[in-house]
């Protein structure tokens, strides 16, 4: 177990492999691999607003020195888990909407185990972020991992929905995926993943759905749409902030670091969604783990996106 950790209490503890990606959109193409994952998008968000995160995840020792320094770059704590080889996807955008994409599988990283030392760290997180590449967290660990911390849950369910066929990767329903609802306070997949779980494309009835299974708050990303937000008190429509989009890589994994960064200061989910609408807009006009989140510039999105939101429900 590998340790790039500083120690102390933190924002987000964010679990997920990382991974090292190959990006094309109709708008780029990465040269080479590039650090990425669910984990580590979410992580850097939060350190880039002035937060303290962690990750945990397995990686190989092919990467795993290039991943530390990118992390360490940016006041990002880690502890890495051994693997044979590091994670990671070949994704192709589909169109200029870039409204889904083809994931072919280029590396794949060990299951994470948890210890007693990494019990330890979960139960200091303010915020856990569930985010799994591809099945790396067991459910039994997710239902685990809700007990040790009084802190906010965010599940992003994407490596729990997706399964590898001929060495690509396919969005399949898990049928445990309901006890994960249950022990979530945030439940946050995207039109694709909710469809997949629930049969439905509405997302304003899936939000409700998800509210109504025991999760305090649902929300569907929908890309340039913006996303639906349901609470017990309603649902609303939070706009995407419009701009330049090269590649949404990583815009949900932004959103869910931003929701929990917002919200632990203020407790109001349409407000932290906003943010977190307005913090992913800067992950979509550049590619990679490089983002820039300019704050002035972030206070002036939000002010814009906040006067759209509309209650729908």
């Amino acid at each position: 177990m590998e340790k790039v950790c500083s120690m102390g209490r933190y924002t987000l503890v964010a679990i997920g492999n990382p991974v090292f990606d190959i990006i094309e959109t109709p708008y780029i193409k990465t040269t080479g691999r590039v650090l990425s994952g669910c984990s580590v998008n979410a992580a850097l968000t939060v350190g880039k607003l002035g937060g303290k995160a962690l990750i945990i995840g397995s990686i190989g020792e092919d990467y795993k020195y290039k991943a530390e320094s990118k992390l360490r770059k940016y006041g990002i704590d880690a502890i890495f888990l051994e693997s044979v080889e590091t994670g990671g996807f070949h994704l192709i955008y589909l169109d200029e909407k870039m409204n889904d994409r083809i994931l072919k599988i280029i590396g794949l990283a060990a299951d994470i185990k948890l210890n007693n030392e990494l019990r330890e760290l979960i139960s200091q997180g303010d915020s856990i972020l569930l985010g799994p590449i591809l099945g790396e967290i067991s459910v039994d660990m997710a239902l685990s991992i809700s007990n040790l911390s009084d802190g906010l849950i965010i599940v992003d369910p994407q490596g729990f929905v997706r399964k590898i066929e001929e060495n690509i990767v396919k969005r399949v329903n898990n049928p445990r995926i309901l006890e994960i609802i249950r022990i979530s306070d945030v439940f946050k997949p995207n039109e694709h993943e909710a469809e997949t779980i629930f049969g439905e494309r509405s997302p304003v009835w899936i939000a409700r759905k998800i509210v109504s299974l025991g999760a305090r708050i649902g929300i569907v990303t929908l890309a340039e749409r913006g996303s639906v937000v349901a609470t017990s008190e309603g649902v609303y429509r939070i706009p995407a902030f419009k701009t330049v989009a090269r590649d949404p890589t990583g815009c949900g994994d932004v959103y869910g670091g931003a929701f929990a960064f917002y919200y632990l200061k203020h407790e109001d989910p349409i407000e932290a969604a906003v943010f977190a609408s307005a913090t992913a807009s800067f992950m979509v006009e550049t590619t990679g783990p490089d983002f820039n989140i300019d704050k002035s510039e972030l206070n002036e999105r939000f002010d814009i996106l906040i006067d759209m939101v509309e209650k729908i429900g």
